[in-house]
């Protein structure tokens, strides 16, 4: 098994990095490495209705899909994740607990009380510092989790929080669980402190002698993959289920709601409604919107292209693009 460390901390890379270690690297391996502010959502999930997007875009949020199922998770770099890659097929539900072992062993030797809980949480004192999920390929498998030490718990609240009333979707709902940061175990420790003690604590427990650098190779073919896959809107917005959205603002010209569905990733049946005037009828600046990716860019881009005030008087083109909070 090979023990590898990786500095990067750009989600879309990182991610495309542990895709390609778990579909060809020749070896087994585990690997560390850290994202900047990044919500990373389950493979299964519809990300609109998992984030506050106002929020994310406010806060320079990366929001990146990951191919693991399971619920949506906060990165920073207060938080450290780690990959295992397993040869062979591990179907079995034990072999979450059987990997999260390995991290177990170590948190316990650094006197952390942690202990593998439920389907795949690690906890200390009865609150989740550690969530992990799986992806089972031909002939290998592919465990990864996270590790809260100093993470701004703050911000995890925040950006996780949508508004329920915005998006009626089907899929996958992340489960929100009491968490807490390991630094509250460890006080003396900063996390670059945690990070040194845990690379040195998982070579004793696995025997091995050393962490590596990632091989060139895999660095540049992740950039690669990370441009075509993990840095595209399709990827990490588009979902193959449906879903509606709503969301109704209050301005100076009267109140304006904009309802739609989407399907195959396109907005369809738009309406527009409210107490407010205009000279032209607003069911014709609604047909516009139908066909188009639901993005705040590509949103932005009709609007830019319609004169909104002939439709809704006295309402502008930026209070109107408040109304699509996706």
């Amino acid at each position: 098994m090979d023990m590898l460390f990786n500095c990067r901390t750009d989600a879309t890379y990182n991610l495309a990095l542990e895709e390609l270690l778990a579909t060809d690297y020749p070896r087994g391996a585990i690997m560390l490495w850290r994202n900047d502010n990044a919500i990373i959502v389950g493979r299964n999930q519809n990300t609109a209705a998992e984030i506050d997007a106002e929020y994310v875009r406010e806060h320079r949020i990366d929001v990146v899909r990951r191919t693991t199922g399971g619920g949506a998770v906060y990165h920073d770099l207060g938080n450290v994740n780690y990959t295992i890659i397993a040869t062979g097929r591990q179907l079995e539900q034990e072999a979450f607990a059987r990997n999260a072992g390995i991290i177990v062993e170590v948190l316990n030797s650094m006197g952390v009380a942690a202990e593998f809980h439920g389907r795949n949480d690690i906890l200390v004192e009865g609150r989740k510092v550690s969530g992990s999920a799986k992806r089972v390929l031909a002939d290998r498998t592919l465990f990864h989790g996270t590790l809260l030490f100093d993470t701004d718990l703050s911000v995890l609240g925040a950006a996780l929080t949508p508004d329920e009333s915005k998006i009626r979707a089907k899929g996958i709902a992340s489960v929100r669980s009491r968490v807490a940061n390991l630094r509250e175990f460890l006080p003396q420790w900063d996390v670059e402190k945690f990070l040194s003690e845990l690379r040195a604590r998982l070579l004793r427990v696995t025997g091995q002698e050393e962490f590596r650098e990632i091989p060139a190779e895999y660095q540049r073919r992740a950039e690669a993959l990370a441009d075509a896959r993990y840095r595209t809107w399709e990827w990490n917005y588009g979902t193959v289920g449906s879903y509606s959205y709503c969301w109704r603002g209050r301005f100076p010209c009267g109140g304006v709601e904009v309802r739609f569905n989407v399907t195959d990733n396109r907005i369809a049946d738009m309406n527009i409604t409210g107490d407010f005037f205009g000279s032209e009828e607003v069911a014709a600046l609604a047909a516009r919107f139908n066909g188009v990716i639901p993005e705040r860019k590509a949103i932005a881009a009709v609007i830019a292209g319609n004169d909104i005030e002939r439709y809704i008087s006295g309402l502008t083109p930026e209070e109107f693009l408040s109304l699509f909070r996706i």
